[in-house]
């Protein structure tokens, strides 16, 4: 059986192409793990880039956005191991916050396999201590901004924090696959 030249170069190219377009649609599909203690992992949504964390305590720094442009606002996304009382942390992040929404404020706790999971709601306007919480530092206040946080602590009391901080709107947007990739800490 003889085949074309032509006919056969238009076969290679189209299989070039699409393997070329399947690679390109695998690529834009896969998302990123973290482990957390090595007793767990979270898989991070696909939209949330992952960036140089500003601070060196900080293990892992993603960005969330609402929208699409060079101008697009955005929310910090950041996770690492952290010590100290639960309600201790929670307060602390809540006291990072004044004015808001007091309806929208919450604090959620939950059972997800071994990890208690704690997810924490604020907004108003944060005072943003640069260089971290501890720096001690200038203080630059952000009008409407929210938080999210989540504290997974497990069986042994060992703690990984997740936050998103920004403005209100992106960090409104962004909360459903956020506290979903909490969540899916045993999935």
């Amino acid at each position: 059986m003889t085949i074309n030249k032509n006919v056969a170069l238009i076969w290679i190219a189209a299989g070039v192409v699409g393997l070329f377009n399947w690679n390109s649609v695998q690529a834009e599909d896969a998302k990123e793990s973290v482990s957390v203690f090595g007793e767990g992992k979270i898989t991070v949504p696909a939209d949330f880039k992952r960036v140089e964390p500003k601070s060196r305590i900080i293990q892992h720094e993603f960005q969330a956005k609402a929208g699409e442009g060079d101008d697009v606002k955005t929310a910090r996304v950041t996770m690492m191991a952290a010590g100290g009382d639960v309600k201790a942390n929670i307060q602390r992040w809540q006291g990072q916050f004044a004015g808001g929404d007091q309806d929208a404020r919450k604090t959620e706790e939950m059972k997800v396999g071994k990890w208690q999971v704690y997810v924490v709601d604020v907004n108003g306007n944060y005072a943003e201590r640069v260089g971290g919480p501890f720096a001690g530092g200038k203080v630059v206040n952000r009008e409407n901004y929210a938080m999210v946080g989540v504290i997974l602590e497990d069986p042994n009391g060992r703690k990984f924090f997740l936050k998103m901080i920004g403005p209100a709107d992106v960090v409104k947007a962004n909360r459903k696959a956020f506290v979903g990739m909490a969540k899916g800490i045993d999935k």
